[in-house]
């Protein structure tokens, strides 16, 4: 059916209204005039029991490959979050947007998949976005809308705790752990740093974004058990986030972040992680600007890497400088239509020459970790 200015609008019903006429006229009603990015195209709609999924109508063929796993992807958070997840889900999906976020008032997710690694793999990107929706959802209820700048930190480390588990791939999360040890080095990384969420993540939700939560989170269910972040997410429905966590861990909040640093500086950073071997990044080339540095100005590292899944953030790439130690992070930067991660070495007026050893690490969204090692010459 198609909207016109005399012809009948469907927007003025009530969602819940739409939801029961698209489910009685089928599952691939075209035309239907849904909430946010979708409105101005033809949509199609794939219904299941508790979840309804807003698509465009090309694309439905990949709604209809993942509504059962969305619907398992319902019962397990919903299970995981003490029943508190809405019995009707609606996601809309948009190849339009870039951002992908949830609606608690009104029980809708929206995901943006205007995103690299969309494009690389969008069914596998789809589920695991929907999946983060699904799973915050569950949270915001079980905490009565409890995220905030100051908790934020420990919601995306929930979040993604929650989906590895559900697809079997907590194996991704161990990456978390190289994050927060790289974080705390550059004096990023404990309960002060991660309440200013805005400052500290930029607004990027990712994994390096995502650490501190999660290796959080994980110190203190391996050491009080599963339910203890639940505990802390119920409390966050009357208390500030240090007296949830003092409620729900049992410890003054100094105290559990003094327990989580300790742990984070034990943990010894490994040489790879596989997560996934066929789309793991690849060193193809290493370029310096210029090819010798000198002393008093600034070298540039240009890392030309291999990543299939183009989900290898500049977030994720460190550079440890031998010669001063300093800790550096990458940036994307293009020349000529080539794409790379650039990284700046600072060489001091009083360096001497020789040739100077620096690491790189690797980390990309899917927990992949890689090493390298490499020299460059001062003269």
């Amino acid at each position: 059916m198609r909207d016109s200015a005399s012809a009948w609008n469907p927007m003025r019903l009530p969602f819940r209204l739409i939801f029961l006429l698209t489910v009685l006229a089928g599952s691939l009603t075209s035309g239907l005039w849904v909430p946010r990015a979708a409105r101005a195209q033809q949509t199609g709609s794939i219904a299941a029991e508790h979840i309804v999924l807003f698509m465009p109508s090309e694309r439905t063929s990949l709604g209809r490959e993942l509504i059962a796993d969305l619907e398992r992807c319902h019962g397990f958070m919903n299970r995981a979050t003490d029943g508190s997840l809405p019995k009707k889900v609606s996601i809309t999906v948009s190849w339009d947007q870039s951002e992908s976020g949830c609606n608690r008032r009104e029980s809708s997710i929206t995901i943006g998949m205007s995103q690299p690694a969309a494009a690389a793999d969008s069914k596998g990107y789809l589920l695991h976005s929907a999946a983060r929706e699904i799973a915050r959802l569950g949270l915001l209820e079980l905490s009565r809308g409890a995220q905030r700048e100051d908790t934020e930190f420990l919601f995306e480390g929930m979040i993604e705790i929650l989906v590895h588990e559900f697809d079997h791939s907590s194996r991704a999360l161990e990456a978390a752990w190289t994050f927060s040890r790289y974080l705390d080095e550059m004096q990023q990384l404990g309960l002060s740093a991660q309440r200013t969420w805005s400052s500290f993540s930029g607004g990027k939700r990712c994994l390096r974004s995502a650490a501190p939560g999660i290796t959080f989170l994980m110190t203190f269910r391996e050491l009080q058990g599963r339910e203890r972040p639940l505990k802390f997410f119920e409390a966050l429905r009357k208390s500030s986030l240090l007296e949830s966590l003092s409620t729900a861990f049992r410890a003054p909040a100094a105290d559990l972040e003094g327990v989580w640093l300790k742990r984070v500086r034990e943990y010894r950073i490994p040489d790879e992680i596989t997560v996934k071997p066929e789309t793991a990044p690849r060193l193809i080339q290493t370029v310096y600007v210029p090819e010798t540095g000198k002393p008093g100005a600034e070298l540039q590292l240009r890392l030309f890497i291999d990543n299939r899944a183009r989900d290898l953030l500049p977030e994720g790439i460190f550079v440890r400088d031998g010669r001063s130690g300093r800790l550096l992070q990458a940036q994307t930067a293009f020349e000529k239509g080539a794409g790379f991660f650039a990284v700046r070495i600072p060489i001091e007026a009083n360096c001497l020459p020789g040739q100077y050893p620096y690491d790189v690490t690797a980390i990309d969204e899917s927990g992949n970790l890689r090493r390298w090692s490499g020299t460059y010459t001062v003269r």
